[in-house]
């Protein structure tokens, strides 16, 4: 059985009818690409400093540096709430404040007033949406999305007020190595997946080539056979799924003291990207591992937070970091898999009991 891991092939989903009616947003190659443009509108209007949460992907930070700008950070605290005070003090010195709706879920309404309320004095705020599909509630000045997160296909949709045209159509390199690479390793794990052909070895193969190939490439322009599968996805039920999901294995996971929850609830209207929680009592990178032998994918937001010496200096998130670890209920998973999962998570941590206390 396998659970988790990149997204393949799986036609479950697509519908006749375009799901997805894109009014007023720009689609782009994916998040980094709209990061890119949204770097160069900045840089282009004498913009050189954002204001971002202290938790977040490495990669954010390489995308806007590379594009010239220098990073600062606000506290976020481990139930993923803005330190606001932290925020408020030094929302002063910067025109450009980026957050983050992790996971899928929208930050407290109080939060959010509050941030609009830098809106409304000056300050442009950049929404990240990239683990939220497309968010019904979207305030900021600048929101753009992460599609391969959430499905089987590239691309991420920009959407703004201001013309971005100009900055768009600033080409750094016209081909697209990942691409090929990752339909390839899309289409062989479906075969993998639902007809047990090919070699595991091989995909992984692919997959690490086609994470290498997003390191490197600097692609803007989206695919528009990627955007016409992507707009044809029913975005209504692959929402409905994963709610039904998150619920699901949220109560199937409720009596392993060694988990817990960061969100213990869903919300109005939230398509959830995973099941975070964290880890106590026992070895986070052992029980990855170990599910990981199981068949079980799962990810770390972040990981690589740790290792980054522009990151790992707030003591708060790289505690958040060694102990995190999201639990996949994604639209792929059944019953039978969330079973199977939540079965391996109970088994895990009572051994992993053990293996920590023998050592």
């Amino acid at each position: 059985m396998v659970i988790g891991g990149e997204f393949f092939y799986d036609d479950r989903w697509n519908t006749t009818n375009r799901s997805v009616l894109p009014k007023d947003m720009l689609f782009l190659n994916g998040g980094k690409a709209c990061l890119i443009v949204i770097s160069r509108f900045l840089i282009n209007h004498g913009i050189n400093r954002v204001l971002l949460p202290s938790y977040l992907c490495p990669t954010i930070v390489s995308t806007l540096e590379r594009c010239g700008l220098h990073c600062d950070y606000y506290q976020v605290l481990p139930d993923f709430s803005i330190d606001l005070e932290d925020l408020d003090r030094k929302a002063i010195h910067h025109q450009v404040v980026y957050f983050i709706n992790y996971f899928g879920f929208f930050h407290s309404e109080y939060e959010q007033t509050f941030l609009k309320n830098l809106q409304h004095h000056g300050k442009l705020l950049i929404e990240d949406n990239a683990q939220a599909g497309f968010n019904p509630h979207q305030f900021g000045d600048f929101v753009f999305n992460s599609i391969r997160k959430l499905a089987p296909y590239d691309g991420g949709y920009l959407s703004t007020t201001t013309d971005l045209m100009m900055h768009r159509d600033q080409q750094d390199n016209s081909f697209n190595h990942r691409l090929p690479v990752i339909r390839r390793y899309r289409k062989l794990m479906a075969d993998y997946v639902f007809r047990g052909w090919g070699r595991y070895e091989e995909l992984v193969d692919l997959y690490n080539l086609a994470e290498t190939f997003y390191e490197t490439d600097w692609i803007i322009e989206g695919n528009s056979q990627e955007r016409f599968y992507i707009e044809q996805l029913d975005w209504k039920q692959i929402k409905t799924k994963r709610q039904e999901n998150y619920s699901y294995l949220l109560e199937q996971i409720s009596g392993i003291c060694e988990l817990k929850p960061i969100f213990t609830s869903l919300q109005t209207d939230n398509m959830p990207l995973g099941l975070p929680v964290y880890v106590s009592g026992i070895s986070r990178d052992w029980l990855f591992d170990q599910l990981g032998k199981n068949g079980i994918g799962l990810t770390i937001h972040w990981n690589g937070l740790l290792s980054d010496p522009r990151l790992n200096q707030n003591a708060i998130a790289t505690n958040m970091a060694r102990t995190i670890l999201t639990l996949v209920i994604d639209q792929r998973l059944n019953r039978t898999q969330l079973d199977y999962l939540a079965y391996n998570l109970v088994y895990l941590c009572k051994s992993g009991k053990r293996v920590s206390s023998e050592n």
